[in-house]
């Protein structure tokens, strides 16, 4: 007769997850905004939710004994829950951080890598501090430590060879600006191909030239490689 009640438990706790699910779905979805898209996670949540109570309804008929040490192991394994909740938290705060400050120091010297490292960075991050948070649960060391190479290793590696082919392009022009303000100062009037105008600034890696009102940002290599011819202001 248990057994009865507990397969009777399990179905009515599918049946109720998935009817409660499609509500919760249908109510995040008419609320629209940013409500919409956590519609399918928490319509996920309450069908998971409700299964697992049907579960331990259906337990509690079989072995009632069984729940008194559930609830004795969910207490003991409690402190470790919330301490790996907490590893990961201050992981997720500390590599918004780090991307933070690495996108406003790097971002905007390194183009397209640039908008590419402070992800990478919090993903680093984030993915050590669940592994930590791993270890906090219990899991063995040994995989730990393997999953903690594997992700710190790993994106390291590729992220030295990013920046060691993607900073080239970004090193010839910062070369040939140094060459550039040898022969062109603020305020010379320089041809170069096409373009004629008067230097406004000079950046490390372009040169800002005001043609007619309109400026424009050249790249060093672009007004070395063409040519050039410099003008300078007239002195009284």
């Amino acid at each position: 007769m248990e057994w009865l009640w507990a397969g009777i438990a399990i179905v009515g706790g599918f049946i109720v997850g998935a009817s409660a699910s499609k509500v919760v779905r249908r109510v995040l979805e008419k609320r629209g905004g940013n409500s919409a898209q956590f519609a399918s996670a928490g319509a996920s949540l309450t069908f998971s939710l409700l299964l697992v109570a049907g579960l331990l309804v259906a337990l509690g008929f079989v072995e009632p004994d069984s729940l008194d040490k559930l609830r004795a192991d969910t207490i003991d394994y409690l402190p470790r829950v919330l301490s790996a909740l907490i590893v990961v938290i201050l992981g997720g705060v500390a590599g918004t951080i780090v991307s933070t400050a690495a996108r406003e120091s790097i971002g905007r010297s390194m183009g397209r890598l640039g908008d590419q490292i402070p992800p990478a960075l919090k993903m680093i991050i984030t993915a050590f501090a669940v592994i930590l948070a791993a270890a906090q649960l219990g899991i063995d060391t040994t995989v730990v430590n393997i999953a903690i190479a594997g992700a710190v290793g790993g994106p390291a590696l590729a992220f030295a060879l990013v920046v060691a082919f993607g900073s080239r392009p970004v090193a010839i022009e910062i070369a040939r600006g140094r060459a550039l303000r040898r022969m062109v100062a603020t305020g010379d009037t320089i041809t170069s191909g096409d373009l004629s105008g008067k230097v406004v600034a000079m950046h490390p890696t372009a040169i800002e030239i005001d043609t007619d009102g309109l400026v424009t940002l050249v790249p060093n290599s672009e007004v070395a490689d063409s040519g050039f011819a410099v003008e300078r202001p007239a002195t009284d």
